[in-house]
């Protein structure tokens, strides 16, 4: 009889365990609004979740690869105020688990201790992951295969500011 009492909480933590890695999921938009044809983000993750004040967040991309990719550079920028500046610059074999995202493939992006900007009067500050391809030989520049765009959820810095004082 206890076993059956037993089955419905079993039941909840298992539901529960399934939807655990969705809570650090973060909304994002593809930059050019329509896609890439290379790779499909099906997820951006911030953790901390929210972010504080002088922390540095781990930034994680989850996709699907359609065509392959070798040798590449992931960045991370962030516009605020009408201004766009590069906060952090990853080789490929850095940020992945490989040097190379393979057609086929599921892939993630780790993008550790991602430093934030922040602009005294700026409420919004849109966060942007550029996936470019280095590959392309001297003459050209590197040809842009993925960007996601998302802002990153931070506490109220009014009130960081105000306690930390």
């Amino acid at each position: 009889m206890e076993i059956l009492n037993a089955r419905p909480v079993l039941l909840l933590l298992l539901a529960s365990l399934f939807f655990l890695p969705a809570l650090g999921a973060i909304d994002f938009e593809y930059c050019n609004k329509s896609g890439y044809d290379f790779f499909n983000v099906s997820r951006v993750e911030v953790s901390p979740n929210p972010v504080e004040l002088e922390e540095y967040p781990t930034i994680r991309v989850f996709g699907y690869a359609n065509k392959s990719m070798y040798d590449g550079t992931v960045e991370v920028k962030v516009t605020a105020g009408g201004t766009t500046q590069t906060m952090a610059s990853y080789s490929l074999c850095v940020v992945g688990f490989e040097c190379a995202i393979v057609a086929g493939t599921n892939f993630e992006l780790v993008l550790a201790e991602v430093p934030l900007e922040y602009i005294e009067g700026v409420s919004k500050y849109v966060y942007s992951v550029h996936l470019t391809n280095d590959d392309v030989g001297e003459s050209e520049e590197p040809i842009l295969k993925m960007c996601v765009a998302f802002e990153i959820p931070t506490v109220d810095l009014t009130m960081a500011s105000a306690q930390s004082s």
